[in-house]
């Protein structure tokens, strides 16, 4: 092989890599929605679809409240105020999990 035969195989290996390159970039720009702010996780969306007993603390047993709040921009959030066992002194856990999927989906699948 002579030094122009190489120069040409590595000047089209570059054009190829840098077309992917592009490619992979205007995905990542058209999809960044998905990535950021993902509609479903572990193929969950509400807590409804959660397998039993994962559809609220009272299927296993917790005493629990839910609570509401809306935020300015109208967005509603909604979340679990577990009760501890009383007269026990425990910590607190605030848990904010991602945009999508549901509580199962977050803590069964990420802490247990």
């Amino acid at each position: 092989m002579d030094l122009t035969s190489i120069y040409n195989f590595f000047r089209s290996s570059v054009g190829i890599l840098v077309i992917i390159f592009i490619i992979f970039a205007i995905m990542m720009y058209l999809n960044q929605d998905n990535l950021i702010f993902p509609t479903v996780v572990n193929g969950l969306k509400y807590p409804e679809e959660n397998p039993d007993p994962w559809k609220s603390p009272l299927q296993l047993g917790l005493k629990y409240k839910e609570v509401q709040t809306r935020t300015k921009d109208n967005i509603k959030l909604v979340g679990w105020l577990v009760y501890g066992e009383e007269n026990v002194k425990k910590r607190t856990l605030l848990y904010f999990h991602e945009n999508a999927g549901s509580k199962y989906s977050n803590i069964y699948l990420n802490f247990l």
